[in-house]
């Protein structure tokens, strides 16, 4: 009885250890075909809405947690005083538009007047040419008295004066040419009021604020009436489009990890359900202890404990494939599991 008692219970000890050695096997094979984090959250990209302008809020289209798609109007504030700057705009305009037109007669009468003044120049040439040939002609009659001297000296005097009214005409074509002035300070003036009128209307437009993405509204706290100023975050849009997980991975194991490589994931909300993913990209910088008072322009993954020297954390970013929309939670904790090797593309 004694040696059967003996030999059942070597059969009972040599079962325990053949399990342990075969778990420890199955343990070991797993952590060479698979890494695992339980330090990773859901993640999902985010929008803070706020106006570009500044009002009183006229009207919420919207409450906490209602899913909005892109396009659809979240809020919008009083369009009384823009549609006032719009109007006055409009008139500016139409008060520019005008006097570009009146400067466009005054520029045509201007060319007009330039252009009798070159005719006028002609006639006084010729005016001026038959004097001269008068007086050629009467010189040598004078000369032999065959025509009293008086008749010459009025033919000179008649030769002076054409010369003054040709020299006249001339200045008064120089001074006509330089009067005809030009559009550009009008143009400008349009151009200037046409820039203001569409700044007013965008101003206006802006007063309705419509969702750029599809996503769930949430910390939404503000009612009709309140003033808010241009770029006063409202509420956060969360971003349904496309969900993800941030694993924090061991620094060793980064070296296994690929982007494009199978993830599983398990929200704690329901680990229970198994969610496809596949890894994206991998973080090449995190924050230590001693820059923590820097800007924060790395995100920072903290130690689990201070008096040990342990291996440094990399966020490794994994897109969810056709999640559940139950289980997604921004910043709801998950499991994620990387398969070695398995590409997902």
């Amino acid at each position: 009885m004694k040696s059967r008692g003996q030999m059942l219970g070597r059969v009972i000890a040599l079962t325990v250890i053949a399990g342990a050695i075969a778990a420890s096997i199955g343990a070991y094979r797993q952590t060479r075909t698979a890494i695992s984090s339980d330090d990773a959250s859901i993640d999902a990209d985010v929008v803070h809405i706020a106006a570009a302008v500044a009002g009183r809020v006229a009207g919420m289209r919207v409450t906490e947690n209602d899913l909005v798609k892109a396009g659809d109007e979240l809020f919008r504030l009083d369009p009384a005083p823009y549609q006032l700057a719009v109007d006055q705009a409009e008139a500016d305009l139409a008060i520019a538009r005008g006097l570009l037109e009146s400067r466009r007669r005054s520029i045509a009468v201007e060319t007009s007047n330039a252009a009798v003044a070159t005719q006028q120049i002609a006639h006084a040439e010729e005016n001026h040419a038959l004097a001269a040939r008068t007086v050629e002609r009467l010189r040598p009659l004078a000369a032999k008295s065959y025509i009293p001297y008086q008749q010459f000296d009025q033919a000179r005097v008649a030769e002076a004066d054409t010369a003054t009214a040709l020299a006249q005409a001339r200045q008064a074509q120089i001074a006509s040419q330089q009067a005809i002035g030009t559009l550009d300070v009008e143009t400008a003036t349009v151009r200037a009021r046409e820039a203001a009128l569409a700044i007013a209307r965008r101003a206006l437009d802006q007063t309705v604020v419509r969702a750029p993405h599809n996503g769930r509204v949430t910390g939404l706290s503000v009612l009709s009436g309140e003033i808010v100023a241009p770029g006063q975050s409202l509420f956060t849009l969360i971003v349904n489009d496309a969900w993800f997980v941030s694993a924090n991975i061991r620094e060793g194991d980064l070296g296994a990890i690929q982007s494009g490589e199978c993830a599983t994931a398990y929200s704690l909300i329901d680990r229970r359900q198994a969610i496809k993913g596949v890894v994206e990209g991998i973080g090449w910088g995190v924050l230590d202890d001693g820059r923590i008072g820097l800007p924060r322009t790395l995100p920072y993954v903290p130690r689990s404990m201070n008096w040990v020297r342990v291996a440094q954390r990399f966020p490794v970013r994994i897109r969810l494939i056709d999640p559940p929309d139950s289980l997604m939670r921004a910043g709801a904790s998950a499991v994620v599991e990387i398969g070695y090797g398995n590409s997902c593309r």
